[in-house]
């Protein structure tokens, strides 16, 4: 798959998720089979998802770094996901997740999809208040 490849394939994924408004993301290219995506996805309820992820598509795809940033449309955080390796300590590491009071726990590697499956619960509590 080459690094464009990636990136439509993951507008598509971003294009069918029904809690997903509105999507501001774009596209670096390094070679054929690597890519820098970045951007922000709207969200249902004012939510935002800040995405930025580098990606290796050959020979398997490999996120090298990425991060996933959900916050309220006032700034408040709510979620990151991210594999910067700074605690050591976590199962998952480099793999963790943060809560919106800044705890570290442990999380599996993430990607687009798996973040907008991932951030359904904590949207719809918060539509619950």
């Amino acid at each position: 798959m080459t690094a464009r490849e990636y990136y439509h394939s993951m507008q598509a994924t971003i294009g069918e998720a029904p809690h997903v408004t509105a999507s501001d993301v774009s596209f670096d290219e390094i070679v054929a089979n690597e890519c820098y995506i970045r951007g922000m996805l709207k969200l249902s309820g004012g939510f935002e998802l800040h995405i930025a992820e580098y990606v290796i598509t050959e020979p398997n795809i490999e996120r090298s770094k990425y991060r996933y940033h959900l916050q309220r449309a006032d700034g408040t955080s709510v979620a990151r996901w991210d594999n910067v390796p700074h605690h050591r300590d976590i199962s998952t590491f480099p793999d963790h997740r943060h809560n919106d009071s800044g705890s570290v726990h442990p999380s599996p590697t993430m990607d687009v999809f798996q973040v907008l499956t991932a951030v359904i619960p904590l949207i719809m509590s918060s539509n619950d208040d």
